[in-house]
């Protein structure tokens, strides 16, 4: 009411608002997002302390969400940590001590927990378990996040699907299962869309963020950390930029379709290839063409990726620089620059008879887009980035962990 909006606003401690991400690929159990508005001098839960400690906090919130969601992923207090920004707060710490009027304290769950019954009691088996060869074996499992970015789609930061968050809990889940999974997301939300051209997993591969090509059957949790970029770029992409297999050991080249994929580095239709034998795979068949409008310019020019770069932290700003010699000879309209709320885009144009860019989709915190700009020296490009929480300090460019981890 507009009762209870005056009273929240009138206190000295103001609001805070506490979140907890999706879970789309949580395993068996969807976890919803939640947000729930908190008073930060005021107690939270009945008996609870006034001002209010992070283990009143962490009450409030799994009532207000099991409340709601508890049907689908029950939170549980003991299971949970608080955190703002990289910090994690103390369970018996005040939270005026550590959460200013307007802050966004995030939720990090430590172990999912499943629907429960009436009696309290979790309606699933707490052992995951997988029929193979008609007898029941476990399933060997493991808890990380990946954010995987289209390529072509993210440069334009006007395509909010170009970005997905997966949750890895199946210690075998390879890349290109990923990249179909992908797929299958991307072309279900754009379905309806005719300005936005459909994707073929055949026509695609994934790389790190040195631009290293991952076999399709490479396992995830063996190939990536908790918190890395997958980057999703077409095969034809990746074979102009001359990328290079994750691994190319000459003494594990057994048969004809290994020594393709050495010399193809990874990136023909071998790809895709899952299991070698001493015969080559049907060659799939071609994607078809469902373009239904003409190429955006960003997806015509051809780039390279600018992996090298340093950044400073300071007075409200944040500076990469791009060491390029002789940078400056460029005309002034070589270099280009877009800034949004959370992404950034850096374009040089025909340097060295090579157009290259520094893209970040996701900036490790947001940033105010009319006051960043980008300046040419003789030798270097620099990015200013004006930071949009002044006190917040940036550990590194790009966001590359989910909430709440390590």
């Amino acid at each position: 009411s507009l009762e209870d909006a005056a009273r929240e606003l009138a206190m000295p401690g103001g609001k805070g608002y506490c979140h907890v991400e999706e879970d789309e690929k949580g395993g068996e159990e969807e976890r919803p997002a939640y947000t729930s508005p908190f008073m930060i001098d005021e107690a939270l839960v009945e008996g609870g302390e006034k001002p209010p400690s992070c283990a009143d906090l962490k009450a409030f919130f799994c009532s207000k969400y099991n409340s709601k969601y508890g049907h689908k992923c029950f939170l549980e207090p003991a299971k949970i940590e608080l955190k703002i920004g990289s910090k994690i707060i103390p369970e018996d710490a005040k939270l005026k001590d550590y959460v200013s009027a307007g802050d966004d304290v995030f939720v990090n769950v430590l172990e999912s927990s499943k629907p429960r019954n009436l009696d309290g009691s979790s309606n699933e088996s707490s052992i995951t378990s997988a029929h193979a060869n008609g007898s029941e074996a476990k399933k060997e499992t493991v808890k990380m996040k990946v954010y995987a970015h289209y390529e072509s789609a993210a440069s334009s930061r006007q395509d909010p699907n170009a970005t997905q968050v997966f949750q890895i809990t199946d210690a075998g889940k390879t890349v290109g299962s990923l990249i179909e999974d992908f797929v299958r997301i991307y072309n279900e939300k754009h379905k309806n869309n005719s300005e936005v051209e459909g994707l073929d997993k055949y026509s695609l591969c994934a790389r790190t963020d040195g631009q290293v090509v991952v076999p399709a059957d490479a396992p995830i949790a063996k190939t990536f950390k908790n918190g890395d970029d997958i980057w999703i770029v077409t095969l034809e992409e990746a074979m102009k930029e001359n990328n290079e297999r994750i691994v190319v050991n000459s003494s594990e080249v057994k048969n004809a379709i290994e020594l393709s994929k050495v010399k193809a580095k990874d990136k023909s239709y071998y790809y895709w290839s899952r299991k070698a034998t001493d015969e080559a795979p049907a060659p799939v068949e071609a994607p078809k063409q469902i373009r239904t409008r003409a190429a955006k310019q960003e997806e015509i020019i051809h780039y390279k990726t600018i992996s090298s770069y340093s950044f400073e932290d300071e007075d409200g700003w944040v500076k990469v620089y791009i060491s390029m010699p002789k940078v400056g000879d460029l005309p002034e309209s070589s270099v280009t620059a877009d800034f949004d709320v959370r992404s950034c885009s850096i374009r040089i144009m025909n340097y060295n008879g090579f157009n290259h860019r520094l893209q970040v989709p996701k900036l490790s915190e947001e940033i105010i887009p009319e006051e960043s700009n980008v300046r040419v020296k003789k030798d270097t490009v620099i990015v200013r980035l004006r930071k949009s929480k002044k006190d917040h300090h940036w550990y590194e460019l790009h966001k590359t962990k989910g909430i709440g981890e390590e």
